[in-house]
Protein backbone atom coordinates (compact mmCIF):
# COMPACT_ATOMS: atom_id res chain seq x y z
CA UNK A 1 0.00 0.00 0.00
CA UNK A 2 1.85 3.72 -0.72
CA UNK A 3 2.10 6.10 1.31
CA UNK A 4 -1.25 8.95 0.49
CA UNK A 5 0.79 12.39 -0.49
CA UNK A 6 0.84 14.93 1.47
CA UNK A 7 -1.52 17.99 1.14
CA UNK A 8 -0.23 21.61 0.73
CA UNK A 9 -1.64 22.42 4.13
CA UNK A 10 0.01 19.09 5.30
CA UNK A 11 3.63 20.57 3.60
CA UNK A 12 2.86 23.78 5.52
CA UNK A 13 2.18 22.16 8.65
CA UNK A 14 5.70 20.37 8.27
CA UNK A 15 7.55 23.19 7.42
CA UNK A 16 6.45 25.27 10.25
CA UNK A 17 6.94 22.23 12.76
CA UNK A 18 10.51 22.35 11.07
CA UNK A 19 11.09 26.04 11.31
CA UNK A 20 9.53 26.10 15.08
CA UNK A 21 12.31 23.21 16.31
CA UNK A 22 15.07 24.76 14.68
CA UNK A 23 14.43 28.55 16.00
CA UNK A 24 14.32 26.86 19.53
CA UNK A 25 17.45 24.63 18.66
CA UNK A 26 19.38 28.27 17.72
CA UNK A 27 18.06 29.92 21.04
CA UNK A 28 19.04 27.23 23.51
CA UNK A 29 22.42 26.90 21.01
CA UNK A 30 23.22 30.61 22.02
CA UNK A 31 22.24 30.97 25.48
CA UNK A 32 24.93 28.17 25.79
CA UNK A 33 27.70 29.69 23.39
CA UNK A 34 27.10 33.11 24.87
CA UNK A 35 29.39 31.54 27.66
CA UNK A 36 32.18 30.87 25.73
CA UNK A 37 31.98 34.24 24.12
CA UNK A 38 35.17 35.60 25.57
CA UNK A 39 37.06 32.39 24.41
CA UNK A 40 36.25 33.05 20.94
CA UNK A 41 36.20 36.55 20.79
CA UNK A 42 40.15 35.74 22.20
CA UNK A 43 41.03 33.46 19.08
CA UNK A 44 39.04 35.87 16.52
CA UNK A 45 41.78 39.08 18.09
CA UNK A 46 44.90 37.24 17.84
CA UNK A 47 45.96 39.18 15.20
CA UNK A 48 45.55 42.65 16.87
CA UNK A 49 46.34 41.23 20.06
CA UNK A 50 49.57 40.27 18.17
CA UNK A 51 50.24 44.09 17.98
CA UNK A 52 50.11 44.64 21.15
CA UNK A 53 46.65 46.64 19.84
CA UNK A 54 43.04 46.91 21.42
CA UNK A 55 40.23 47.37 19.74
CA UNK A 56 37.36 50.09 21.01
CA UNK A 57 33.52 50.68 20.62
CA UNK A 58 32.16 53.80 19.95
CA UNK A 59 28.22 53.45 21.41
CA UNK A 60 26.75 52.02 24.42
CA UNK A 61 25.53 48.64 22.92
CA UNK A 62 27.79 47.80 20.85
CA UNK A 63 29.84 45.70 22.98
CA UNK A 64 27.17 43.79 23.93
CA UNK A 65 25.38 43.56 20.24
CA UNK A 66 28.95 42.36 19.17
CA UNK A 67 28.97 39.42 21.62
CA UNK A 68 25.23 38.63 20.71
CA UNK A 69 26.09 38.21 17.49
CA UNK A 70 28.77 35.82 17.72
CA UNK A 71 26.91 34.21 20.31
CA UNK A 72 23.97 33.84 17.57
CA UNK A 73 27.02 32.34 15.00
CA UNK A 74 27.88 29.60 17.64
CA UNK A 75 24.45 28.91 18.27
CA UNK A 76 23.46 28.14 14.75
CA UNK A 77 26.55 25.88 14.34
CA UNK A 78 25.70 23.99 18.15
CA UNK A 79 21.85 23.93 16.43
CA UNK A 80 23.61 22.24 13.38
CA UNK A 81 22.82 19.06 13.35
CA UNK A 82 19.29 19.78 14.85
CA UNK A 83 18.40 21.74 11.86
CA UNK A 84 20.18 19.49 9.48
CA UNK A 85 18.28 16.51 10.73
CA UNK A 86 14.56 18.54 10.51
CA UNK A 87 15.00 19.93 6.73
CA UNK A 88 16.35 16.12 6.08
CA UNK A 89 13.19 14.73 7.53
CA UNK A 90 11.23 17.18 5.24
CA UNK A 91 12.89 16.78 2.06
CA UNK A 92 13.90 13.31 2.59
CA UNK A 93 10.21 11.63 1.83
CA UNK A 94 10.16 13.23 -1.95
CA UNK A 95 13.57 12.37 -3.05
CA UNK A 96 14.45 9.23 -5.33
CA UNK A 97 16.58 6.61 -2.86
CA UNK A 98 19.71 7.08 -4.84
CA UNK A 99 19.33 11.05 -4.20
CA UNK A 100 19.13 10.27 -0.49
CA UNK A 101 22.34 8.09 -0.55
CA UNK A 102 24.15 10.65 -2.61
CA UNK A 103 23.15 13.55 -0.07
CA UNK A 104 23.60 11.47 2.57
CA UNK A 105 27.39 10.25 1.56
CA UNK A 106 28.49 14.54 0.70
CA UNK A 107 26.70 15.96 3.61
CA UNK A 108 29.90 15.16 5.75
CA UNK A 109 32.27 16.16 2.82
CA UNK A 110 30.75 19.96 2.90
CA UNK A 111 30.74 20.25 6.41
CA UNK A 112 34.01 19.37 6.53
CA UNK A 113 35.37 21.52 3.42
CA UNK A 114 34.09 24.48 4.95
CA UNK A 115 35.38 24.19 8.41
CA UNK A 116 38.53 23.46 6.35
CA UNK A 117 38.19 26.54 4.76
CA UNK A 118 37.73 28.96 7.76
CA UNK A 119 40.50 27.16 9.49
CA UNK A 120 42.75 27.77 6.77
CA UNK A 121 41.91 31.39 5.92
CA UNK A 122 41.94 32.31 9.75
CA UNK A 123 45.70 30.69 10.65
CA UNK A 124 46.82 31.94 6.47
CA UNK A 125 45.65 34.22 4.75
CA UNK A 126 43.51 36.34 7.37
CA UNK A 127 46.19 36.67 10.35
CA UNK A 128 48.69 37.82 7.12
CA UNK A 129 46.15 40.05 5.41
CA UNK A 130 45.66 41.93 9.37
CA UNK A 131 48.88 41.96 10.32
CA UNK A 132 49.75 43.81 7.10
CA UNK A 133 46.71 46.52 6.64
CA UNK A 134 46.65 46.94 10.52
CA UNK A 135 50.68 48.31 10.34
CA UNK A 136 50.13 49.93 6.83
CA UNK A 137 49.67 53.28 8.40
CA UNK A 138 53.71 53.17 9.30
CA UNK A 139 54.12 55.70 12.22
CA UNK A 140 52.06 58.38 10.47
CA UNK A 141 48.61 56.96 11.33
CA UNK A 142 47.25 54.73 14.42
CA UNK A 143 44.52 52.31 14.17
CA UNK A 144 41.38 53.31 16.24
CA UNK A 145 39.04 50.35 15.67
CA UNK A 146 35.76 49.24 16.88
CA UNK A 147 34.90 45.98 18.09
CA UNK A 148 31.91 45.59 15.57
CA UNK A 149 33.44 46.85 12.76
CA UNK A 150 36.47 44.40 13.38
CA UNK A 151 34.18 41.36 13.67
CA UNK A 152 32.13 42.01 10.78
CA UNK A 153 35.76 41.85 8.72
CA UNK A 154 36.22 38.95 10.08
CA UNK A 155 33.23 37.20 9.33
CA UNK A 156 32.84 38.81 5.96
CA UNK A 157 36.80 37.50 4.80
CA UNK A 158 36.63 33.50 6.78
CA UNK A 159 33.03 33.05 5.59
CA UNK A 160 33.80 32.80 2.17
CA UNK A 161 36.78 30.88 2.13
CA UNK A 162 34.20 28.54 3.73
CA UNK A 163 32.13 28.73 0.96
CA UNK A 164 34.93 28.63 -1.88
CA UNK A 165 36.65 25.30 -0.47
CA UNK A 166 33.12 24.32 -2.01
CA UNK A 167 34.41 24.17 -5.25
CA UNK A 168 35.33 20.41 -5.67
CA UNK A 169 32.11 19.67 -4.53
CA UNK A 170 30.38 21.55 -6.94
CA UNK A 171 32.37 20.32 -9.71
CA UNK A 172 31.99 16.64 -8.83
CA UNK A 173 28.33 17.45 -8.50
CA UNK A 174 28.15 18.95 -12.02
CA UNK A 175 30.37 16.70 -13.53
CA UNK A 176 28.09 13.46 -11.99
CA UNK A 177 24.93 15.39 -13.85
CA UNK A 178 27.13 15.34 -17.06
CA UNK A 179 26.87 19.13 -17.19
CA UNK A 180 30.57 19.64 -17.34
CA UNK A 181 33.43 17.22 -17.75
CA UNK A 182 37.48 17.32 -17.01
CA UNK A 183 37.86 18.56 -20.95
CA UNK A 184 35.56 21.44 -20.16
CA UNK A 185 37.46 22.71 -17.61
CA UNK A 186 40.70 22.58 -18.92
CA UNK A 187 39.52 24.45 -22.34
CA UNK A 188 38.25 27.43 -20.10
CA UNK A 189 40.99 26.93 -17.60
CA UNK A 190 41.75 31.24 -18.65
CA UNK A 191 38.43 32.36 -18.21
CA UNK A 192 38.25 30.74 -15.05
CA UNK A 193 41.35 32.61 -14.12
CA UNK A 194 39.32 35.85 -14.62
CA UNK A 195 35.99 34.21 -13.07
CA UNK A 196 38.57 33.80 -9.84
CA UNK A 197 39.55 36.86 -9.64
CA UNK A 198 36.66 38.69 -10.44
CA UNK A 199 34.95 36.53 -7.46
CA UNK A 200 38.14 36.92 -5.06
CA UNK A 201 37.27 40.86 -5.45
CA UNK A 202 33.72 40.56 -4.65
CA UNK A 203 34.48 38.31 -1.54
CA UNK A 204 37.12 40.06 0.01
CA UNK A 205 35.47 42.74 2.60
CA UNK A 206 38.51 45.09 1.26
CA UNK A 207 39.44 46.92 -2.02
CA UNK A 208 43.18 46.07 -1.12
CA UNK A 209 44.33 44.35 -3.75
CA UNK A 210 46.48 42.29 -1.07
CA UNK A 211 43.35 40.24 0.55
CA UNK A 212 42.30 39.91 -3.08
CA UNK A 213 45.31 38.28 -4.13
CA UNK A 214 45.06 36.09 -0.76
CA UNK A 215 41.67 34.83 -1.47
CA UNK A 216 42.32 34.32 -5.16
CA UNK A 217 45.40 31.78 -4.74
CA UNK A 218 43.42 29.03 -2.72
CA UNK A 219 40.41 29.12 -5.46
CA UNK A 220 43.22 29.07 -8.33
CA UNK A 221 44.68 25.58 -6.28
CA UNK A 222 40.69 24.73 -6.15
CA UNK A 223 40.09 25.03 -9.56
CA UNK A 224 43.57 22.82 -10.23
CA UNK A 225 41.90 20.08 -7.67
CA UNK A 226 38.54 20.33 -9.43
CA UNK A 227 40.19 19.79 -12.80
CA UNK A 228 42.29 16.47 -11.16
CA UNK A 229 38.66 15.55 -9.58
CA UNK A 230 36.61 15.80 -12.89
CA UNK A 231 39.24 13.80 -14.67
CA UNK A 232 38.01 10.33 -12.73
CA UNK A 233 34.39 11.17 -12.34
CA UNK A 234 31.93 9.12 -14.69
CA UNK A 235 28.61 10.84 -15.32
CA UNK A 236 25.98 8.90 -13.56
CA UNK A 237 21.93 9.33 -13.62
CA UNK A 238 19.95 9.10 -10.30
CA UNK A 239 18.03 6.23 -10.28
CA UNK A 240 15.47 4.40 -8.24
CA UNK A 241 12.18 4.90 -7.23
CA UNK A 242 10.44 7.72 -5.03
CA UNK A 243 9.41 5.41 -1.71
Amino acid sequence: MEDKPMTLFEHLEALRKVIIISVIAIVIGSIIAYNYVDYFLNILLQPVTALNMKLVFINVTEAFMTKLKIAIILGIILASPIILWQVWSFVAPGLKPAERRFILRMIPVIIILFVAGIVFAFFTVFQIATRFLLQFGGDIMSPMITIGKYISFALNFLIPFGLVFELPVVVYILAKLNIISHEFLVKNRKYALLVVFILAAALTPGPDVISQLLMAAPLLILYEVSIFIAKFIKPKEFSGERK
